[in-house]
């Protein structure tokens, strides 16, 4: 009987994944993104706060990778049954690079606060970070404006 369950669950999985293929490179992405975010938000923590591990702000990490592997499995999902896959591809993609922006200034935040000031490495990340959180914006339209609109409604 536990055999059939594991059988079933496997082949159940091996089915999405399948199903998934095309977007494969996406959700790749998105795993890496959200790994490397981890990783510096728990060094980052340790290193620069002396915080121990803290099992809120891991599965708090983990629920927004789910939401966002979910959001691009439906969108996937729906733009093939609405027979429009490119337009559902569009979509993801522009998902993903949003979640890589957003997520890359955390990570370059993080690392910033584990290096000391006034060494190479903390002005070179101290540089991207300030390109990619102030310079880069004012090349993408909208970003500009939520931005601002959001800081402010915090």
């Amino acid at each position: 009987m536990i055999n059939t369950i594991k059988t079933f669950i496997v082949t159940l999985v091996m089915a999405v994944v399948a199903y998934l293929k095309p977007i494969e490179g996406e959700e790749l992405t998105l795993f890496l993104i959200f790994l490397v975010n981890f990783v510096a938000g728990y060094l980052s923590g340790m290193l620069a706060n002396h915080e121990t591990f803290n099992i809120k702000k891991a599965l708090r990490c983990l629920g927004e990778a789910t939401m966002f592997f979910t959001l691009c499995a439906a969108i996937f999902f729906i733009g093939d049954h609405k027979h429009n896959m490119a337009g559902a591809l569009q979509c993801i993609s522009f998902i993903t690079y949003t979640v890589l922006y957003f997520y890359l200034l955390n990570v370059l935040r993080n690392i910033k606060q584990m290096l000391k000031p006034d060494t190479e490495a903390y002005n070179v990340v101290a540089f991207l970070y300030y390109i990619l959180s102030v310079e880069f914006i004012k090349k993408i339209p909208y970003l500009e404006n939520f931005i601002k609109i959001n800081s402010k409604s915090k």
